[in-house]
Formats: C-alpha cells, sequence, structure tokens
C-alpha cells in the first residue's frame, strides 16, 4: 500500500506538474497572439479533442482491464494495440485534415504544412492514448510522468524559440502542438519496444474484447470532454464574426482550473483505501475527500472571482481583461466541479460507471442548450451561464446518486475540520 501509495502521489505531482508548465505556455502563446489569434489556435484544438476522444473509443483504458483482469500477455496488447492506433490515428487525421481545410469560414485560414503537421500529431496522439495505459497497468510511474511533462514541455521550448525567432502565429503554434504529439507517441513506443511488433499477427478477437470493454468506458470520456469543449465550437459558431471571444472565454477557463489543481494533486491521498473499505468507512473517507476538496474550491472560488481581473492582466495581458466577464461566473461553476469529482471516484470504483454517463449526458444537453440560448446575445458572459448551469446539475445529481447508495451526508462534505488536517499530516509522514 505504501508503495502504491507514492506512486500515486508521483504520478498527480507530475500531472500538476505538467499542468504549471502548459499554463506557463498558454500565457506565452496568449501574450503573443492575441485573443483572436489565441481563439483561433483552441477552435482547432477543442474540435481536436472531441474528435480523437471518440475514434479512441476507450480503448486504451480497455487495455487496463485485458492485462490485470484477463490477464492477456503485454506483447500481444502491446502489438494489437499498436497496429489499432495506427490505422484509427491514420483515419482521423485524415478526416480532421478535410474537416479544417473545407470550412476555411469557420476554422480561419491556415496554410496546409501546418494543417498537416497538426492533423497528424493528433493522429499519433490517439497512438499515444492507445499504449500509455499499458504504463498505467504496470504501474510504471517515473515513466508515465515522464510521458506527460513531455508534452507541455515541447509546447513551453518550443514557444520560446518561436518567439526567440518572431514567428509566433497560429500556424507555428498548431505546428508546435503537432510535434509534441510526435515526441509523446515516439517516447511511448520506445518505453514498450520490447513489447511491440508489427509482425505479430492481428488478433481479431482482442479487438472485440477491447471493443467490448471500451465501449463501456468511452461514454463517460466522451461526454466528459464533450462538456468542456462543445462551448468553444458553439461559441464560434453563433459568434461567427471573430475569434476573438473564443480566445478570452479559453483564457477565463484556464484561470479557472486553478480551482481544481489541489484536489488532484490530494487524490491519492484521499482514494488510496477506497477499493478496500466498505459500509460506514467508506461513506465517511468520500465525506471526508468532498470536505477537503470543496474547502479549496469554494476559497478557490472566492479568490478568482474577486481577484480574477488582476490575475488576468497578470498572466495574459490588457488585451484579455475581458475575460473577467466570463470569469466571474466561472469561479462557482469550477468549484461546483470538487463535489462532482469526489462522487465520481466514488461511483467509478463501485462499478457504477454507467450512472456518470447519464448525468453528464444530461450536462452535455443543459450546457449546449443555454449555450445556444444565451451565447448570441450574451456572448461569453452566455458561454459561462451555461457552463454554471450544467455544473450545478452535475453535482446536485451525483450527489443525489451518492446519498441514496452511499447515504452521504451534505454538511459532512463542505467544510474541513481539525480531524481531517490531521489525516492528511500523517498520511504525508508515512
Amino acid at each position: 500500500m505504501a508503495s502504491f501509495l507514492r506512486k500515486g502521489i508521483l504520478v498527480s505531482g507530475g500531472q500538476v506538474l505538467g499542468i504549471g508548465l502548459g499554463m506557463f505556455a498558454g500565457i506565452l502563446y496568449s501574450r503573443t497572439l492575441g485573443p483572436e489569434g489565441m481563439g483561433q489556435v483552441e477552435l482547432f484544438r477543442s474540435t481536436a479533442i472531441i474528435a480523437g476522444t471518440i475514434a479512441a473509443m476507450g480503448l486504451g483504458n480497455a487495455s487496463i482491464y485485458l492485462l490485470n483482469n484477463r490477464k492477456a500477455p503485454l506483447a500481444e496488447v502491446a502489438s494489437n494495440g499498436l497496429k489499432i492506433g495506427m490505422v484509427l490515428g491514420s483515419l482521423l487525421a485524415v478526416g480532421l485534415g478535410i474537416v479544417f481545410l473545407a470550412n476555411p469560414k469557420y476554422f480561419g485560414q491556415l496554410a496546409l504544412p501546418a494543417v498537416v503537421v497538426f492533423t497528424l500529431g493528433i493522429g499519433a496522439q490517439l497512438g499515444t492514448n492507445m499504449l500509455r495505459p499499458l504504463l498505467v497497468a504496470q504501474l510504471a510511474a517515473r515513466r508515465m510522468v515522464t510521458v506527460d511533462l513531455l508534452n507541455p514541455v515541447v509546447l513551453l521550448a518550443g514557444g520560446l524559440i518561436l518567439l526567440g525567432i518572431g514567428s509566433v502565429n497560429p500556424a507555428t503554434a498548431l505546428v508546435v502542438q503537432g510535434l509534441s504529439f510526435y515526441g509523446t507517441y515516439a517516447l511511448v513506443l520506445t518505453y514498450l519496444h520490447d513489447s511491440v511488433s508489427l509482425r505479430r499477427p492481428f488478433d481479431w478477437k482482442l479487438l472485440w474484447n477491447l471493443c467490448a470493454y471500451g465501449m463501456k468506458l468511452a461514454a463517460a470520456n466522451i461526454l466528459m470532454v464533450l462538456s468542456g469543449n462543445i462551448t468553444v465550437m458553439l461559441l464560434r459558431w453563433l459568434r461567427g464574426d471573430q475569434f476573438a471571444d473564443v480566445g478570452l472565454y479559453t483564457r477565463a477557463v484556464t484561470i479557472g482550473s486553478l480551482i481544481t489543481m489541489v484536489p488532484m494533486a490530494l487524490g491519492p491521498l484521499l482514494y488510496a483505501k477506497w477499493s478496500d473499505a466498505t459500509g460506514l468507512e467508506r461513506t465517511r473517507q468520500a465525506e471526508m475527500a468532498a470536505r477537503m476538496s470543496c474547502t479549496y474550491g469554494i476559497i478557490m472560488a472566492l479568490f478568482v472571482a474577486f481577484f480574477g481581473k488582476y490575475v488576468i492582466w497578470l498572466m495574459y495581458g490588457q488585451e484579455f481583461l475581458r475575460a473577467q466577464e466570463a470569469l466571474t461566473i466561472l469561479a462557482p461553476a469550477v468549484a461546483m466541479l470538487s463535489l462532482f469529482n469526489v462522487c465520481n471516484n466514488l461511483l467509478a470504483g463501485d462499478g457504477r460507471a454507467l450512472v456518470t454517463a447519464c448525468i453528464l449526458a444530461g450536462t452535455v444537453v443543459i450546457i449546449a442548450s443555454v449555450t445556444y440560448l444565451a451565447a448570441p446575445a450574451w456572448g461569453i458572459r452566455g458561454v459561462a451561464l451555461a457552463a454554471l448551469c450544467g455544473n450545478a446539475f452535475t453535482a446536485l445529481a451525483s450527489f443525489t446518486v451518492c446519498h441514496r447508495y452511499y447515504h452521504l451526508n451534505l454538511l459532512r462534505c463542505l467544510f474541513l475540520n481539525r480531524s481531517d488536517l490531521g489525516y492528511v499530516l500523517q498520511a504525508i509522514r508515512r
């Protein structure tokens, strides 16, 4: 258990560091591209994220189940996963390239080489998503952290090089993003080179098993990605005269994500024993996790709401100050995710992922509907309002379900007490 806890802390710490590096890269690109240029880049990225998540079909995470539960040989899963990733990645790259080039009024004009490099990079990322879960199954914590950090490191380093030569624009920013995906894919293949072989016969039964289990996992993943990215695509469509609103809104979202950073780091401390806990013990642990997440979320939401203007100015500059219109509304919206994250982990750990998928489906419908109604007149404030409505439903619905199944008490889920602080300090010492 101690070894697992240490690895969990290492992985979560690496994820938080990666978010931090990615934030610095975002600051660099935002200050040089401005709201208009950053909005165009984010539109490409959001579209690619949605398409890539759908194309992956949960196959990567399903491989963990086959390795650990079905005891499938690593070489068989890795080799077949490589081939599946190459086929799906190629189809995804071609499909996205056609979509981007065929809709210049929506995505804006970009040079063909930049689109090709970026879309091929998205295909490579799908390959990474197929193989990285094999490192998870092996609990290869250091390799997982290295893979996760490579992408933001390349983004930041590439941005600094472009800044030095005076060539930062939407096209070059997307090229660097594509190159970062190539590097990540190459690194994963390096770590698994002893297990992958294109000469190994393709196993159609394994593909069937991957699809059968992966589709169960894919629904929640796709809906989660849609809830976070569909607003960007709708905002561009409903306010099609400019990319600036997209750039402003996505910067507000980035600052709002600060609210969830610490709960992510504390995750291994809070959830390490949940797999063994049952009944009242599990309920008390879940309530403690909720208290920690919600207390931090409320404090950070208040900070962002009151001082967000200064944070925006320090990070992105004068051009992005109008993002405060969305940030003030997004702060409580993101804070609500603190409660949902705990409920989501509780439901997933108990084999109730389908419940989460149903909740997220309702969330996507609410966000899309409110965005469609509010964004034309209110712009980024309307989109932020949609996120607030959607997240409020997510938090309320997930807690209601957990109250029914696990008897969680809302009053015991909101604010820290002394015993919680003692638990964290004791876990860190161990």
